[in-house]
């Protein structure tokens, strides 16, 4: 599968080439960036690639927010924060009375999901099955973990800690549960060739359907690698 690439608020929009070899651009609106600036950057959408907008956690995502979503016509929100069904499940109820304000057809915007981030969601015993039909997958950062776990995060000289480890496992198992895409979010160093080869190849063993690039530095270098599969 093509990766998702992660757009910060301050990056220039990607290259022709760049979406070319991506799924979708995902739009960093979770430190509070406008999400109508954002939405609006770049060329008119296509069928070639998607626009997310990452939002969260859910109990900061406001109606304006989802608003501006259904507005800007964008395919999709990645929840930020993820703790488990019952924030999947607020966000599915949240986006339905906002479809059905604005008119939009029901189930429009899809939903992938930060999970594993959180120690509650690494933690969590309940099944993601069933829980929302917009959720499409799951996306795990082991950076995002390492922050409130207190714990390294992995490198060439040392093996990744034990948290990580399990958060990367709760990641591929519950999105296998669910028959959903598990998506693993590259290291922001992960700059050359050896590097992204090393860290996707880690991604495919341990289960991971498709990586999540942090720069058009890592796509090009994905694409390099191993081509532009859909």
């Amino acid at each position: 599968m093509k990766p998702l690439l992660y757009l910060p608020a301050s990056a220039s929009f990607p290259e022709a080439d760049i979406l070319d070899a991506v799924q979708a651009i995902v739009f960093d609106a979770a430190g509070g960036n406008d999400v109508r600036d954002m939405a609006s950057k770049g060329p008119a959408r296509t069928a070639s690639w998607l626009r997310f907008v990452r939002l969260g956690p859910v109990e900061n995502i406001t109606e304006a927010d989802l608003q501006t979503v259904l507005a800007s016509r964008i395919n999709g929100i990645v929840l930020a924060g993820c703790r488990g069904p019952a924030d999947v499940q607020k966000l599915d109820v949240l986006l339905r009375v906002a479809e059905a304000i604005a008119g939009s057809a029901a189930g429009s915007v899809a939903i992938l999901a930060e999970y594993a981030t959180t120690p509650q969601s690494v933690l969590s015993p309940h099944a993601l099955t069933g829980v929302s039909p917009r959720l499409k997958g799951l996306i795990f950062s082991a950076a995002l973990l390492a922050e409130p776990a207190g714990c390294a995060l992995p490198s060439e000289e040392m093996d990744a800690a034990p948290v990580i480890v399990a958060g990367r496992a709760a990641v591929v198992l519950r999105a296998r549960e669910a028959g959903i895409a598990a998506y693993d979010v590259l290291p922001g160093d992960a700059n050359d060739e050896a590097a992204v080869r090393r860290y996707c190849a880690a991604s495919t063993r341990n289960g991971f359907s498709a990586v999540v690039a942090q720069s058009s530095r890592q796509v090009a270098l994905q694409a390099a690698l191993f081509g532009c599969a859909s």
